[in-house]
Formats: C-alpha cells, sequence, structure tokens
C-alpha cells in the first residue's frame, strides 16, 4: 500500500467507531416510565408501575407472599415503619423489599 492509501483506510475505521453508552438500570426514554421492581423474599420479585399507591399496593405483596400480616417493608435501605410516614406513590428509580418479621413470643 502506498503511506497515503493506508492513512486513508485508518481514517475510515475510525469514523466508523460509535459509542454508545448503556444507559445505567431505572433510565428510560424521555417521557417513559420504568417499572418498578420489587422484592418479595423468598428468591421473588414483583414488577410495580410507578404512580401506584404506595402502601395498598405493597400490602397487597405482601399478602400474595404470604407473610400473614407480619413483614417490613424497606425503601431505598431504609425501613418503612409507619404507613403514615410512606410516599404517597411509588416513584421510578425507588429501590423496594418487603421481608419476614418474625414475631417473638406467643
Amino acid at each position: 500500500m502506498v503511506d497515503g492509501q493506508e492513512e486513508e483506510v485508518m481514517e475510515e475505521d475510525e469514523e466508523e467507531q460509535v459509542f454508545t453508552p448503556i444507559p445505567e438500570f431505572g433510565e428510560g426514554q424521555r417521557g417513559e416510565t420504568q417499572p418498578v421492581m420489587v422484592d418479595t423474599g423468598r428468591g421473588n420479585v414483583e414488577e410495580v408501575q410507578p404512580g401506584a399507591d404506595f402502601v395498598s399496593t405493597l400490602e397487597a405483596l405482601a399478602d400474595r407472599a404470604h407473610y400473614g400480616g407480619y413483614y417490613r417493608i424497606f425503601l431505598n435501605g431504609s425501613e418503612v415503619v409507619n404507613p403514615e410516614d410512606a410516599p404517597e406513590t411509588i416513584e421510578s428509580g425507588m429501590r423496594l423489599a418487603i421481608t419476614s418479621y418474625d414475631k417473638v413470643g406467643c
């Protein structure tokens, strides 16, 4: 190859390489909402749509997971002790988990 041709081929290769970033978990296209995944324990995960009522949705998920009324809810790693302290709705990006609450004694 002639030196000029080799440089031209290298320039073409550089132009073809396009960096496309991989979106982070929870990021969507503008205007789209990503479902929120709720860890319901025992290896189960439930999908919930953003905008759903926080308290009633998580109570229903705990009931479906058969916790018998004894469960704990965690939002972004912190326990939500009182329903009054909970947000009104589930929002994209929330990390939610429901775990069993072992009742001590009779």
